[in-house]
């Protein structure tokens, strides 16, 4: 549920498998045990199994405001499976853009090794010293 408006914002949750592939198993393992008491749960949310031969399982959720979040759920575990379809619910449906709620650019807690990267990083330090001893340049 938004926090800010009090309406849930996944309209839609679309669990796709593939009957015979074994990197389903888990998805059908969480279609028979755990999706019964999703569905329960959250009684608003309109939930869709979508069966594709060959194709690799994944959640899809489609949000109000029009934006779909998927992932792909290969080779994993329902329990797990459970969790990013909570994580779906729990979403509001914008796109991460690199971008925090301040409206800066996101920038990484850990410096780098090398350090910031400047114009002026490779150029030689000159003194004073260095400065009187250069010739001056030449005009053509």
């Amino acid at each position: 549920m938004d926090a800010r408006t009090g309406v849930w914002q996944l309209r839609r949750l679309v669990v796709s498998y593939c009957k015979h592939s074994g990197s389903s198993r888990g998805v059908r393992s969480f279609i028979e045990e755990k999706l019964p008491a999703l569905q329960e749960r959250y009684p608003h949310l309109q939930v869709e199994t979508t069966l594709r031969s060959g194709k690799h399982p994944h959640l899809e959720g489609f949000y109000k405001n029009g934006v779909n979040k998927p992932i792909g759920v290969k080779n994993t575990e329902p329990e797990r499976i459970h969790e990013y379809a909570e994580f779906l619910i729990q979403q509001w449906g914008s796109k991460y853009s690199g971008v925090s709620s301040q409206g800066h650019k996101t920038r990484t807690k850990q410096q780098s090794v090398q350090g910031i990267w400047t114009p002026f990083l490779n150029r030689p330090k000159l003194d004073a010293e260095t400065l009187k001893n250069m010739p001056p340049p030449e005009r053509a």
